[in-house]
């Protein structure tokens, strides 16, 4: 394949480079990173494009794929930025209360980008991107998914939200502090998560086997050195949650979306207006 998508590849390159991508590393929700769950989500996306056309060439025809990375990549924006200034709203009442924000937080970051790389994006392409962000959320925020786009991006962080936003620690964890006298307040910090989860762990733990209290718990994990971490749901969110983070903290955020195969699909001449100032 002829390759014309330097000016897009440099594009998503500096997006990613650019500090409000960058603080996203720096937060969590749930135990897992921001940036482990946009990753999650344009994985997700590629898949079900991949799933859903015979192959990425027919699919670059029937999808916009730059519109989907570049959406995907700042569609949690606010999640940093909120947490950064302090603002008293989350993520998601913004996106319901205050959807202009996230527009112009969106906006700003895509313009920043442009002017430093003497690009711009076509106009259809910028407003798709901007959809994609405002209505991610789907029925839980204040604008609906209305483009083919926007409803692949909406399914994928639906998908990521069920089932790898979890804190991956499970009752065996717990368990193997706590056969060891540590307290809970202190298993806490030392598997990075609160105290609330450490209860829940042991609820879930003491539901599957029908045990009353901890201590019978405890007495079960000695005897056996394993125990069932909850039911086979929320098992399966725990083991896909733990390897998605494995993979991205092995492999870095940027390398891991500049890998993505969509990429090789697109095209500046589709993407881009004549640069800025010719």
């Amino acid at each position: 394949m002829q390759k014309n998508n330097n000016k897009a590849l440099k594009f998503i390159e500096t997006l990613l480079d650019h500090e409000m991508i960058l603080d996203l590393d720096m937060y969590e929700d749930q135990g897992v990173k921001v940036t482990t769950h946009t990753y999650d989500v344009l994985k997700i996306s590629f898949d079900e494009i991949k799933r859903d056309y015979r192959d990425l060439n027919e699919g670059k025809e029937r999808v916009d794929f730059f519109s989907i990375v570049v959406g995907v990549i700042i569609h949690d924006l606010s999640k940093g930025s909120i947490r950064k200034s302090e603002e008293k709203l989350s993520h998601s009442q913004m996106m319901i209360k205050k959807p202009e924000y996230i527009t112009k937080e969106a906006e700003n970051v895509l313009v920043a980008v442009e002017e430093g790389l003497g690009v711009r994006i076509v106009e259809k392409m910028r407003k798709n991107i901007i959809h994609i962000v405002i209505s991610h959320h789907g029925k839980w925020g204040k604008i609906q998914p209305n483009t083919k786009e926007a409803h692949i991006v909406h399914r994928a962080d639906m998908y990521s939200a069920k089932y790898h936003r979890i804190n991956p620690v499970g009752a065996d964890k717990v368990l193997a502090l706590m056969a060891m006298g540590v307290q809970i307040d202190d298993i806490a910090k030392n598997l990075g998560c609160t105290s609330g989860i450490i209860k829940d762990r042991l609820k879930r733990a003491k539901q599957e086997l029908r045990l009353k209290n901890t201590k019978q718990l405890i007495n079960y994990y000695k005897k056996n050195k394993k125990i069932p971490i909850g039911d086979d749901f929320f098992t399966k969110r725990v083991r896909e949650t733990e390897k998605l983070i494995r993979a991205v903290d092995r492999e870095g955020f940027k390398n891991l979306v500049m890998e993505n195969q969509l990429l090789e699909y697109l095209e500046d001449n589709k993407i881009f207006e004549e640069a800025v100032g010719e």
